[in-house]
């Protein structure tokens, strides 16, 4: 998987076909730096599209008052540009931790 999502929410699940994403239940995996009980694996085939990984964010913190959200991500480069993006987007109520996996 290229980025795992987790959240103190349960997370919504999400295939955007066209744009080569793939948002779906985590499986059984055991991830130590994964603190939070609910995530989802993230798989994308296409780095042009990480616009829509925010938006699927923005879009989920949207729903609740407070969220607590952590991302493991694989390639630097996507850790970068997450963090750019979403950077502009973080209210005070939510808290948003990235880290490279």
């Amino acid at each position: 998987m290229d980025i795992f999502i987790a959240s103190n929410r349960q997370l919504p699940i999400r295939y955007y076909v066209q744009e080569a994403i793939w948002i779906r239940r985590g499986g059984s995996i055991k991830l130590p730096d994964l603190t939070l009980p609910f995530f989802v694996e993230v798989e994308i085939k296409n780095q042009y599209n990480l616009h829509i990984i925010a938006d699927y964010i923005m879009d989920f913190q949207r729903q609740y008052k407070q969220t607590e959200i952590q991302l493991l991500v694989r390639n630097t480069a996507t850790l970068a540009t997450l963090q750019d993006m979403l950077s502009q987007h973080v209210q005070t109520q939510h808290a948003i931790s990235i880290v490279p996996l």
